[in-house]
């Protein structure tokens, strides 16, 4: 993990700058019930750690570092409840890692293969909470895929602080 943590550093500060400008809060009053950490560096920083002590493989790894990369440029204000939102930050999160990713590829620290996981992984990390059988099914020639997926999305539950996770929640019952 460090020397990925490295790499993104050195190459993409701007990315690294963008997530931690990207607050998870409404305002400096009002704190996220889901990411009361605060800005999105410091939860992806979360994610990559829990993903380095479970010992998860390269992959899962990446698509931690990676999985929220669209956040600071799909974060609005939903009018509907006054809360931080970032719709449709998956999509866009894997279209942004798509050059890093080949980046990885040419630095020889990824396979085209796991390069191609690495982007389904992050453009699919939140609908493992909304559509599982779906996901489940459409991953049901890669089991490996939907296994690293399911660790990424253990990685994403796990690394941030919320006032809303109970032990009941949709992660704990993946039996992972």
């Amino acid at each position: 993990m460090i020397q990925l943590l490295n790499w993104f550093q050195t190459n993409y500060p701007t990315l690294k700058l963008a997530l931690q400008q990207s607050n998870h809060n409404f305002d400096e009053t009002e704190t996220n019930p889901y990411h009361i950490e605060g800005d999105c560096w410091s939860h992806t920083m979360m994610v990559c750690k829990i993903a380095q002590l479970k010992g998860y493989d390269k992959v899962v790894q990446v698509s931690a570092l990676l999985h929220d990369i669209g956040k600071p440029q799909s974060r609005k204000i939903n009018p509907k409840n006054n809360h931080v939102q970032f719709f449709g930050h998956e999509e866009l999160s894997a279209k942004l890692a798509e050059p890093l990713v080949q980046d990885l590829v040419k630095r020889e620290m990824l396979t085209l293969e796991e390069s191609e996981e690495v982007l389904v992984l992050i453009a699919f990390h939140g609908e493992i909470y909304k559509h599982r059988d779906e996901v489940e099914k459409q991953l049901q020639s890669k089991p490996t895929w939907f296994k690293h997926l399911l660790e990424l999305s253990e990685c994403d539950d796990l690394g941030r602080f919320s006032e809303t996770m109970r032990p009941n929640d949709k992660l704990f019952r993946y039996n992972i």
